[in-house]
């Protein structure tokens, strides 16, 4: 009969309904249905709004589709186990070592640690010359940090002064890798002309430090033999005479030989 009430026009309808004393049993489809998930009542509040001009369309994309991530964030985090750093593997072994460079970049209290490990690992690539080419991805494998880290060390190492960094592209304009060129500060100083000029006008003695032993600058025109061609002492009273006699021959010798290739000036 229910079926039928509703065929009739909309006062009949409402006229037999009134006097029916009957009641209408109602059906549900989903008997074992829970309640709305909370991030589905969240996008509908959302579009709700954007319905009601309150938020651009854009901006209701932007707040639906990031529903729910904040919690998926935390739970991910929480499950992570915790990894001491003492616990954690050692590295590969290797044949790479690192040139001469300065440390002035140990001593930069604005780089981070593991930033001055990286300009380090950098100069052992650049072996015997200043440039390199790298790839985030292989520098991240050989710290064991993430591509983004990497980029926080490059920022960093380019911000200060210590690395020049460019783009290295193929015949087609692709993206290979890095090009990594090490600037003067992280190079020691004898590399550089000018600094290994700037050093030797300070200190022009270090022009003969390696003759101080040699040369008397008291006798001028002698030589004196340097403490490195002396004798070891000896105990036994013979040997020192003929030690004595030796030394003493040397010296002639020596003497005859100077004065064999002097050369008058007048």
């Amino acid at each position: 009969m229910t079926a039928e009430r509703f065929r009739l026009p909309v006062g009949k309808a409402a006229r037999a309904l009134a006097y029916d004393s009957e009641p209408v049993a109602t059906h549900d489809l989903f008997p074992g249905a829970q309640a709305p998930h909370p991030d589905f009542l969240a996008r509908a509040a959302i579009w709700r709004d954007q319905a009601a001009g309150l938020i651009s369309i854009v901006e209701a994309k932007r707040r639906s589709e990031n529903v729910g991530r904040a919690e998926v964030a935390k739970t991910e985090r929480k499950a992570a186990p915790p990894r001491p750093r003492h616990r954690r593997p050692a590295p590969n072994d290797s044949r790479q070592y690192a040139q001469p460079m300065s440390t002035t970049a140990a001593r930069d209290d604005r780089l981070t640690p593991n930033a001055k490990a990286f300009l380090q690992v950098l100069r052992a690539r650049c072996g015997k010359g200043r440039e390199t080419t790298i790839t985030k991805g292989t520098a991240g494998n050989i710290m064991a940090r993430s591509p983004r880290t990497i980029r926080r060390y490059l920022v960093d190492l380019v911000r200060f002064g210590y690395i020049e960094l460019s783009t290295r592209c193929n015949a087609q304009g692709l993206h290979l890798g890095l090009t990594v060129k090490l600037t003067a500060l992280a190079l020691p100083f004898f590399e550089d002309a000018k600094s290994l000029a700037r050093w030797l006008a300070e200190t022009p003695a270090a022009l003969f430090r390696p003759f101080a032993a040699v040369f008397d600058p008291g006798k001028e025109g002698v030589t004196s033999l340097s403490p490195k061609n002396q004798t070891q002492t000896i105990s036994s009273y013979g040997n020192r005479k003929k030690a004595d006699a030796s030394r003493s021959t040397a010296r002639e010798r020596l003497l005859r030989r100077l004065e064999a290739s002097f050369v008058p000036l007048s």
